[in-house]
């Protein structure tokens, strides 16, 4: 089961409250997944917060199609990302390990019952952070970058990834593990790449370009006035939100 929560160390959930869960289940619809079936892919829109009810879901490699971590999500505990909060998308494929049952909250409702439940809101913020520590501690994140030392385009997007705490792996040019890679990409062996997940490739790689794929590029209105501006998405910045 799930080995994330308040202290990565003590490896505690922190787990959500009878009257949080029934607001989760009053604001979402039940959904059934059978085995096998996909939950989340990487890239796409993480626009709803995942109750499990029954069953039981993992994380998959995408280069092997096998479980990327031995932890699980199972009954009382949530399927979701630190990037449902800022309207990103998926970085981990999820998929059902066994037939599971469902409570699926839109985006837009999870945060409306965040805001008027703060409590919620702390256990729900507490957990998300923790599987992004996790993720950066692990290097666990699906921007695969290959040839960082050696490729200025493929640095700044290793500069960009880690100014933002956004979890990537990199291998250098020659080694084991960037020959998988561009065996399993297509690409030359030989040659600097980045990657997002297994099938995009990243051509003429840039931030930019690796921030629209992960949903932080926001299209933020120029005519639109705002009471409140907060800068900065680590721990400090998603405590102010």
């Amino acid at each position: 089961m799930e080995t994330i929560g308040r202290d990565l160390r003590e490896m505690q959930r922190v787990p959500l409250q009878p009257a949080h869960i029934a607001a989760i289940r009053a604001a979402g619809t039940r959904k059934h997944y059978p085995k096998g079936i996909m939950l989340a892919e990487i890239g796409a829109p993480a626009d709803r917060f995942v109750y499990v009810e029954e069953g039981e879901i993992e994380v998959v490699n995408p280069f092997t199609g096998d479980r990327l971590v031995p932890s699980t999500l199972g009954p009382t505990q949530f399927m979701s990302e630190i990037s449902l909060l800022s309207g990103g998308t998926w970085s981990l494929p999820m998929r059902a390990a066994s037939d599971t049952t469902v409570v699926e909250v839109p985006r837009s409702a999870m945060l409306r019952l965040m805001a008027a439940i703060p409590e919620m809101s702390d256990i729900v913020i507490t957990v998300l952070a923790a599987r992004r520590r996790r993720q950066l501690d692990a290097g666990d994140g699906m921007l695969v970058l290959v040839g960082e030392d050696e490729d200025r385009a493929v640095r700044r997007v290793a500069e960009f990834a880690a100014r933002n705490r956004l979890p990537y792996r990199s291998y250098p040019l020659g080694s084991a593990e960037a020959a998988h890679v561009a065996s399993s990409c297509g690409t030359a062996p030989l040659e600097p790449v980045v990657v997002f997940g297994r099938d995009v490739v990243v051509s003429d790689p840039t931030p930019e370009k690796v921030a629209r794929l992960l949903g932080l590029d926001q299209d933020v209105p120029e005519d639109e006035a705002f009471d409140v501006l907060i800068v900065g998405a680590g721990p400090a910045g998603v405590s102010a939100g």
